[in-house]
């Protein structure tokens, strides 16, 4: 194929659920931005079932398999059905958002894959996870991997990671790093979802509550620093759905945190883009990361950023983060204090988020997943 002839492309919509997931929200600003910036390179065709909350472009994209419902069900006609509406559309590329793609295909594949947590951390997953449902992930990202033209993922760090543990051939991953997702608010300002907030004293978690993204971490650092007699009024506000399989209210008890900490659950977007502006700073303490998108949010807003050492975050924060390693207390500590004490550094990291953040765009992302698409086509 000529590169000035237009890629076909089915994209799997599936992760496009009304419960934003990291994996949802690439898809979410991918594909408007291949439609805003590639619309002459690409033609989409998005792959979702009935009940899916499409993307707001979708008069732009032809929907297929609207007929079938979400689930299992849909799983099974992905695998069955799917294989011939590939062959009989006459498609130049089948992309999955995910490491799951089709058993068989007639045209590449393009598969994303974000990280490898469950290989990387299985010391964090319920044995009952790890006898049962590693394995199936293993041998479904190497089946990825073996079975994609190209491969996809968002950080040159989660490359090394998948050419190392899964032996992915290096000259077959395409590193395209995403952006930030959340911009702020162009209307009236949105209140703060904790009265108590309201006041700007506090810092901020933004992520899931897995062990390994180090929440824990990040109370026993935030009571050491209360209890040493910094900030006497400053709070921790933790945003994101909790997770009934991680509780952490024996530990706020334990640590005396209980009106100190403020968990959130699920918030909308206008009230996290609220939560970003308004905050202290951003705490990000995880010990693994495909990306770290939260980072990229934070500086989005203005919004300083304390920052894990660990995996891509330094890739991605470069030096408008201050780092530290999470499992080093003394260190976490530390850190925490100079970060809630000195205004002139946050204010110096504020200055360093704001270049850091224009170095990403969605732009860029779509540009460089559509050259993927046309090496798989010429593979």
């Amino acid at each position: 194929m000529a590169d000035t002839t237009r890629i076909r492309v089915v994209f799997d919509g599936h992760v496009l659920t009304p419960h934003r997931s990291g994996i949802g929200e690439y898809a979410r600003q991918l594909l408007p931005a291949m439609l805003r910036c590639c619309a002459d390179q690409v033609a989409l065709h998005l792959y979702t079932p009935s009940g899916i909350v499409p993307v707001r472009t979708e008069d732009e994209i032809e929907t297929l398999a609207r007929d079938v419902r979400e689930g299992d069900f849909f799983r099974l006609h992905h695998q069955w059905r799917l294989p011939r509406l590939l062959r009989q559309g006459h498609y130049d590329v089948y992309h999955s958002p995910d490491f799951l793609i089709p058993f068989r295909s007639s045209i590449p594949v393009v598969s994303t894959i974000h990280d490898l947590i469950p290989l990387a951390h299985p010391e964090f997953l319920r044995k009952s996870m790890k006898v049962r449902l590693l394995p199936l992930y293993r041998l479904a990202v190497q089946t990825a991997v073996r079975r994609s033209a190209r491969v996809l993922t968002v950080s040159a760090y989660s490359k090394a990671d998948i050419v190392r543990r899964l032996s992915a051939p290096a000259e077959k991953v395409d590193v395209v790093h995403v952006a930030a997702g959340l911009t702020p608010p162009a209307d009236a300002p949105v209140a703060l979802p904790h009265a108590a907030l309201e006041d700007g004293r506090f810092l901020l978690y933004v992520s899931r509550h897995d062990p390994y993204k180090g929440l824990g971490l990040l109370l026993r650092a935030f009571a050491r620093l209360l209890a040493e007699g910094s900030e006497p009024n400053l709070r921790l506000a933790v945003a994101g759905k909790r997770d009934a399989r991680y509780p952490y209210d024996a530990l706020v008890q334990e640590l005396a945190l209980h009106d100190r900490v403020l968990f959130l659950d699920y918030v909308s977007r206008d009230q996290l883009s609220a939560l970003y502006a308004r905050a202290l700073g951003l705490v990000f303490p995880s010990l693994y990361e495909g990306f770290g998108l939260p980072l990229l949010d934070a500086m989005e807003h203005g919004t300083p950023v304390l920052s894990s050492n660990r995996a891509s975050l330094p890739e991605v924060g470069g030096e408008a983060a201050q780092y530290f390693d999470p499992e080093n207390h003394e260190e976490f500590v530390r850190a925490l204090k100079t970060f809630v004490e000195s205004g002139s550094l946050r204010q110096t990291l504020i200055e360093k988020g704001n270049g850091r953040v224009r170095q990403f765009s969605w732009d860029q992302t779509a540009q460089a997943t559509v050259e993927s698409y046309r090496r798989a086509v010429r593979k």
